[in-house]
């Protein structure tokens, strides 16, 4: 295939995080998001570099097909806090409807895991934050209206005046 050919890229397969204890993620992802567990890959030898570091990769299906995934490394160190703040990292997974996503605030009560939200972005988005066991932070998100040109045109002047103040 030619390199003009090219698309953008289908979908997310999956995405990857560190975690620290697998089984805690695992009860986090299946009880608390109600994902279905997928797999569980344990390799002692990386594939894709040849390093020998034992490790546990989980993967947690989405209702697309996606899935988010983790990696438990035999000895690895928890990573020390940074300066980035805490609300920069996540992934926003989608819900179809309000109602759904109160329905997951009563849900995220009743199992005693602290919330922030319900928060309007722009009339376009309604978001509900929660933490994982491993700190990922996680946004269940309804998108309120399908993003259009005048939307990405407004998204280019942003960034051109965002440039240019820097």
């Amino acid at each position: 295939m030619a390199e003009a050919d090219l698309r953008v890229p289908r979908s997310l397969n999956h995405i990857a995080y560190p975690t620290w204890d697998s089984q805690a993620t695992h009860d986090f992802y299946t009880e608390v998001l109600k994902c279905e567990m997928l797999a569980a890959i344990q390799l002692d030898q990386v594939p894709s570099s040849g390093a020998r570091t034992p490790y546990l990769h989980t993967f947690f299906g989405l209702g697309d097909g996606s899935a988010i995934a983790f990696f438990e490394v035999d000895g690895l160190p928890r990573p020390e806090p940074d300066s980035v703040p805490s609300w920069v990292r996540h992934i926003a997974l989608n819900v179809d409807s309000m109602e759904e996503l109160h329905a997951w605030k009563a849900h995220f009560a009743a199992k005693g895991v602290e919330t922030v939200g319900i928060v309007d972005h722009d009339g376009v988005w309604e978001s509900l934050y929660i933490f994982d066991p491993n700190g990922v932070r996680i946004e269940l998100t309804l998108q309120t209206r399908e993003l259009d040109e005048s939307d990405a045109k407004a998204a280019a002047e942003t960034l051109r005046k965002w440039t240019a103040r820097r």
